[in-house]
């Protein structure tokens, strides 16, 4: 049979791509400064197209990020990357578009905005759970490819120790607060990795 797959360079050119992207889409994520629970859905109802964007383009480069990651030769490392993934991915779906959705549909009805309270405690308890878990199964893949590179490239190990274990121990440190400086900067240090991983395949 035809070896279909595509070539280490390829691969790690679209890990490097995803990485940049990552920063891209993290530095275009929208803020809000809402003081009611009335504006919070003004605010998620107006951002509602940069919101699908940012989330949703955070779930494609994690699905391209899965893929390349499958070239680093270690199963361990891509289960535990793949885990964090779906967490996290999870997390963007109801953040970046069932919250929006939502609150484009009780603002259409004034009457029951109060009604949707519940509802947004709701998503947001599932978003504060699943988000720094998929971060921290991230994190932990990276920790452990840092430990499977160190024969290769002990500068990549390195890399990946640092990024990984300082986004996992930061993670728990916090666990249970939401800390939205902790959680930008576990996403920061995972794009660093798929830049560093990228040129560990361009490399081979």
């Amino acid at each position: 049979m035809t070896d279909t797959t595509q070539p280490p360079r390829s691969i790690g050119i679209l890990s490097i791509a995803t990485g940049i992207a990552a920063f891209g889409l993290l530095a275009s994520h929208p803020e809000g400064d809402a003081h009611s629970f009335a504006e919070v859905l003004r605010n998620e109802a107006a951002n509602r197209a940069m919101d699908a964007l940012v989330h949703g383009g955070f779930i494609v480069v994690l699905a391209l990020q899965t893929i390349g990651y499958a070239r680093l030769r270690s199963p361990a490392g891509l289960i535990l990357f793949a885990f964090g993934a779906a967490f996290l991915s999870a997390s963007m779906l109801l953040d970046g578009l069932a919250t929006p959705a939502l609150a484009m549909r009780y603002l259409a009805q004034p009457d029951r905005i109060e009604s949707a309270r519940t509802l947004f405690v709701l998503v947001g308890t599932l978003i504060s759970l699943l988000m720094p878990l998929g971060l921290a199964f991230q994190s932990a893949a990276v920790a452990w490819w840092g430990a499977t590179l160190w024969t290769t490239s002990r500068i990549a190990s390195l890399a990946a120790a640092v990024l990984g274990v300082g986004a996992f121990a930061a993670l728990a440190a916090t666990a249970g607060t939401m800390n939205p400086l902790v959680l930008m900067g576990a996403i920061a240090a995972l794009s660093a990795w798929a830049v560093v991983a990228g040129i560990v395949l361009l490399r081979r």
